[in-house]
């Protein structure tokens, strides 16, 4: 595989757990500025740091299938967050659609890249 894709899955792996630690840590202050509970928050940080941990193993050693499945999963969260900035205004804040969409603009870029390297690699 591809060099640009084992940089992609790493980054992605990093912006995942990133994101996910400061879901968990910063929980509290985030729920009064972005809408959703705390415990949403902290439950969505827990899933990513899983979900960051699979892309850093899947970015040591990237297989077809495997790799297919992360760019599934974050093109899952960007159709789920645009179901949710659109279909659901008044569960986020002004600054948690902006902050959701931010964050789901990285995540297609990630996936973007992602696809790319796959498609370099063959």
């Amino acid at each position: 595989m591809t060099t640009m894709l084992k940089g992609a899955l790493v980054a992605n792996a990093v912006f995942s757990g990133t994101t996910g630690i400061g879901a968990i840590v910063l929980a509290g202050l985030l729920a009064e500025s972005l809408g959703p509970p705390a415990w949403s928050l902290r439950a969505l940080g827990v899933g990513l740091i899983g979900f960051a941990a699979m892309v850093a193993r899947e970015s040591l050693a990237p297989q077809r299938r495997r790799t297919r499945q992360i760019v599934a999963a974050d093109a899952a969260w960007v159709a789920t967050a645009a179901i949710i900035i659109l279909a659901a205004p008044g569960w986020l804040t002004g600054t948690g659609r902006a902050v959701l969409a931010t964050v789901t603009a990285c995540v297609a870029l990630l996936a973007a890249a992602q696809w790319r390297g796959l498609e370099a690699s063959t």
